[in-house]
């Protein structure tokens, strides 16, 4: 016979299984609820309800180069550039530059005028309707803005925001300095650092903005005011300003490279000891930018930047220098020019100056003569004549027989014709020794010393 064993069924088995299916359960419907509950499977897209779609229709706008003179160039489509034509159609991408004495006027289809002097060259970046945008690479332009949209001007790290209005760019890109005036209503300008705005601010009219990027972030940016009055004297912001008005669209005289001026920069030397002081009459115009101050010792007719640049400053007050790089025996020649902030260069008179030998020979010795009396001690001595003399001094000692300058200490400084003095301290009835003497001194610091007064116990020896 035959056995079969039957393993016994084990009850946990169940229960784990049990378990296993209530936890799946859970997670299904976790699973359900947070995220198959929030999904609308294979639901159809609603219909656009294209009558009711707000079509976006961008207008790009042209420009037309309305006026020019000398040498004015164009790169249309990216071809390169080449002379310009009178009328010339410009897009955008399109540039435009500006040779030596020569300028453009480009009119953009909104009405706006964009007026570009000499040697000046942009990038019509975006003409769209409602925002163009200009690059400026170098030289200045004037706005006339009459857009509805955003008018802006890129330039070096600043970028310009017109708010309705006329406004002066001037760049100079080589020294990486920017002038922004303000002629009508305001502007925005912001100054980069990358694509972060380092700093900002809102120019009013008749404000401008000086920026040297290659200063430090403190003296970076100056904000100041000018007069429209005093620039209308220039011819390019008189003709500007005379378009603005209406008048007749004509061409203005060229402002020249460089200019000689009297109305300012009057400058006059001074000869030192061992120096040349200079000083000058400051400049008056609001297209300031720098001051050079040129010496030469080869000919008269210099001028900056051909000659050497003793001093540079961009304060406007500045009006004295001392020129102490001097050799005796030298001629020198000195002249203060304005760079202004269209780099243009303008120059006042020319002085010169002939640097004198050290003078060795001191000055003639004094004879020195004393009376006593009970009102004091009464000191007369021959006067100096020479052309170059300076003043006497008068030196006293109760210790000293032989009293010398500089060493010992003197009473009093006395003048050219008046050769006396009355030393009150010392009369009749003075006891003990009191020395005198009196030394004549020149304007090259020589000097000659007297014989010496000897006053014994009130009286004179």
């Amino acid at each position: 016979m035959m056995y079969y064993y039957k393993r016994k069924s084990n009850p946990f088995k169940w229960v784990i299984v049990a378990l296993i299916f209530m936890v799946a359960g859970v997670l299904v419907y976790w699973f359900y609820i947070n995220y198959f509950s929030k999904i609308e499977l294979n639901k159809p897209a609603p219909e656009e309800d294209l009558n009711n779609v707000e079509i976006i229709d961008t207008k790009i706008i042209g420009g037309e180069i309305s006026l020019l003179q000398g040498d004015v160039m164009v790169d249309i489509a990216a071809k390169g550039y080449e002379k310009s034509i009178d009328k010339a159609v410009l897009h955008q991408g399109d540039k435009i530059k500006t040779g030596e004495n020569s300028l453009a006027v480009l009119g953009l289809d909104d009405g706006t005028k964009i007026r570009l002097g000499a040697n000046t060259e942009i990038v019509l970046d975006k003409l769209d309707e409602d925002n163009v945008l200009i690059n400026l690479l170098k030289g200045r332009i004037y706005n006339n803005i009459t857009t509805v949209g955003q008018y802006q001007v890129l330039v070096l790290k600043a970028k310009i925001t017109a708010l309705g209005t006329k406004f002066e760019i001037i760049v100079n890109d080589k020294t990486e300095y920017l002038a922004v005036l303000v002629m009508e209503n305001k502007v925005n300008l912001d100054i980069m650092d990358n694509e972060d705005i380092l700093m900002s601010s809102r120019l009013d009219t008749n404000e401008k903005a000086l920026i040297d990027f290659k200063a430090a972030k403190k003296d970076m940016f100056k904000i100041d005011t000018f007069d429209q009055q005093v620039l209308a004297k220039e011819a390019w912001y008189k003709w500007n300003f005379d378009q603005d008005n209406g008048v007749v669209e004509v061409l203005p005289e060229q402002e020249p490279d460089f200019e000689v001026i009297s109305d300012s920069l009057i400058l006059k030397s001074e000869q030192k000891i061992a120096s040349i002081k200079l000083s000058w009459s400051p400049y008056t115009l609001d297209n300031f930018s720098l001051y050079k101050l040129v010496r030469s010792e080869q000919h008269s007719d210099l001028k900056f930047p051909d000659d050497e640049v003793i001093k540079s400053s961009a304060n406007k007050d500045l009006a004295t220098f001392t020129d102490e790089t001097v050799s005796k025996g030298k001629q020198y020649y000195y002249r203060v020019c304005v760079v202004k902030t269209s780099a243009k260069v303008a120059c006042g008179n020319v002085v010169d100056i002939l640097v004198a030998e050290q003078d060795s020979t001191p000055p003639a010795i004094p004879q020195l003569q004393a009376i006593i009396s009970v009102s004091g001690v009464s000191l007369t001595w021959t006067a100096n004549i020479e052309e170059d003399f300076k003043e006497y001094r008068i030196l006293k000692s109760i210790t000293d027989p032989n009293p010398s300058f500089p060493t010992a200490g003197y009473l009093i400084k006395k003048l050219q014709s008046n050769e006396s003095y009355l030393d009150k301290e010392v009369n009749i009835t003075s006891p003990g020794y009191v020395y005198y003497r009196v030394c004549s001194l020149d304007t090259a610091q020589n000097f000659s010393c007297s014989n010496v007064i000897i006053v014994e116990n009130g009286a004179v020896k």
